[in-house]
């Protein structure tokens, strides 16, 4: 990267002295952090490499076992090693998680090189904003998400699903039981349903045997791998794209010699101009009044509230079009990933699928919202798999703002033997929210904690569990907690209840491939064969 900067320097030498100053900056700052650091005397594992530290273990897609000994081993305040040695710290701690994301978000916020990412991404949008500027389009987005709005989408739930049912699973059992990849079925399903209930926009017929053309949805599945791919790649560059105006951000990812990121860049302007056309498209249907009233999409939703004159509600055309890929982008991969998960854990688990089906049968085909949620098993199912399996695993990425004391809910043991209920932590610091660790933490869940115990649930509680955490989901952290937690919450569990309600009622599910191995392919949990995409189970008709 250095190298093809400076041989660029004397046609873009301001530009170039940019990135050379930041990549200065940034290696005196890392160098000086390698010699004196107050974290030194929090236990974790070896450091593996001088120059990437434990980023390699960190972001190991087969890591699991790294990951559980990382949370068993060291306590619930750990020290890891990022670039050149630079130490960085990963948290589940019940109080300091509180602290971090509901007392203090402002001081743990946002990496500058994910708030980079993601402007590069989604634009100006919710996930590239932070403090006032999130908090504006959070409250302008909430509304599109309340009970109210979803329990208007419920219909658009279930007509998706029996399209999975009619046109993806059943011609393919008709004669009879067979082997069907429900990742690639689920992950249809997802994008389908985010795109009508999300964007009013459908992507995907959902018949057997005919994979989806639309180059918009093509486009979206893309971008996430290839922008991981990126900022492994250039780990620097989006922080400092985010600092740059749109002219010389064009200019810089030009001369970059870097495929990914060119490939990046084609993906997010198709992205880009596509979802620019259905804004201006829905807008103008609004304002006609050919669009129907009753729409209950996101973005209807959105859209009525910026033409409603209202106050504080208002999106440009830009933030419209960011909203438009985040709430597709958002969505898809991170619920697909929990469905995989439960249609697994069902195939391995007969006794608890076929309570499942009971429960469902003994219901009206079509449910409400309220009936929906009024399922107790199927409820405390869908909790246990997100407390267990989340769809972001191992966690989220912080970084502190100014020098800070954290305190603790149980003291630390240094790795001089010294304990403390607090810790000094330096600005700059990148922090690491343990999602996954908080929800197996045995401190908090029991011994039978890395069991799934759909039992342990009633009415939405778990039961033996008497540490707060801050989390915003039956005291988990599977959708954060604070004012960036997520705001689809309702949504993911009303997609998980939908699915499985209408295909218990057909289908049977068993004996999944025992090649399937889970993967974290960036930080979502996928089930692979040989390193690709599959989920294989047997499906078989149900005679009812």
């Amino acid at each position: 990267m250095i190298s093809s900067l400076i041989g660029s320097a004397l046609t873009a030498p301001i530009t170039v002295n940019i990135a050379l100053v930041s990549l200065i900056l940034y290696g005196i700052r890392t160098i000086y952090r390698c010699a004196f650091s107050p974290l030194d005397n929090i236990p974790g594992p070896p450091n593996k490499s001088w120059i990437t530290g434990n980023l390699t273990q960190y972001f190991d897609p087969d890591g699991w076992q790294w990951h559980k000994d990382l949370k068993e081993k060291y306590g619930q305040v750990v020290k890891v090693h990022g670039w050149f040695g630079d130490r960085q710290l990963y948290i589940f701690d019940a109080m300091a998680l509180n602290t971090m994301l509901v007392k203090d978000p402002h001081i743990f916020n946002e990496t500058p090189k994910l708030i980079g990412l993601n402007y590069l991404i989604f634009g100006k949008g919710i996930f590239a904003s932070t403090d006032d500027a999130h908090r504006k389009y959070r409250k302008i987005m909430l509304p599109a998400f309340s009970t109210a709005s979803l329990r208007g989408m419920v219909p658009l739930f279930y007509e998706v699903a029996e399209r999975v049912r009619d046109g993806l699973i059943f011609p393919s059992v008709r004669d009879g039981p067979q082997r069907l990849d429900f990742n690639s079925i689920l992950s249809r399903a997802s994008l389908e349903l985010i795109g009508r209930t999300g964007i009013g926009y459908s992507f995907d017929p959902l018949i057997a045997g005919q994979e989806p053309t639309d180059r918009f949805a093509q486009a979206l599945q893309e971008i996430i791998p290839t922008s991981f791919e990126f900022s492994l790649l250039h780990p620097l560059l989006p922080a400092i794209l985010k600092y740059t105006s749109p002219a010389v951000q064009r200019f810089l990812i030009k001369i970059m010699p870097s495929p990914t990121l060119h490939r990046l860049r084609d993906l997010i302007d198709f992205k880009d101009a596509a979802a620019r056309q259905l804004v201006r498209d829905r807008e103008a249907s609004i304002r006609s009044g050919d669009h129907k009233d009753d729409a209950r999409d996101i973005l209807s939703i959105l859209m009525k509230g910026n033409l409603s004159g209202e106050e504080g509600r208002a999106l440009t055309e830009e933030e419209l079009v960011a909203a438009t890929g985040t709430i597709i982008l958002a969505a898809t991969d991170t619920t697909s990933s929990s469905m995989n998960k439960m249609f697994h854990l069902m195939s391995e688990n007969p006794e608890m699928q076929e309570k499942l089906r009971e429960e469902i049968l003994a219901a009206p085909e079509h449910l409400d919202l309220a009936e929906l949620e009024a399922l107790p098993y199927l409820d405390s199912f869908v909790r246990e798999t997100l407390r267990l399996f989340p769809g972001v695993n191992p966690g989220v990425f912080r970084q502190t703002t100014q020098d800070t004391v954290l305190a603790l809910s149980e003291p630390l043991i240094g790795v001089d033997g010294t304990p403390t209920k607090e810790i000094s932590i330096p600005k700059g610091t990148s922090v690491y929210v343990g999602i996954a660790a908080a929800n197996h933490n045995p401190r908090i869940w029991g011994p039978d904690v890395l069991e799934f115990t759909p039992e342990r649930w009633t009415g939405g509680k778990a039961a033996n569990v008497t540490t707060k955490l801050c989390g915003i989901y039956g005291n988990t952290m599977t959708f954060l907690g604070g004012e960036r937690s997520c705001i689809g919450v309702k949504f993911s569990q009303i997609e998980m209840k939908v699915i499985t309600a209408v295909l218990l009622r057909s289908f049977k599910f068993s004996s999944p491939d025992p090649r399937v191995k889970w993967r974290m392919t960036g930080i979502i949990p996928s089930p692979n064969i040989d390193n690709k995409p599959n989920l294989p189970i047997l499906v078989e008709r149900l005679k009812l």
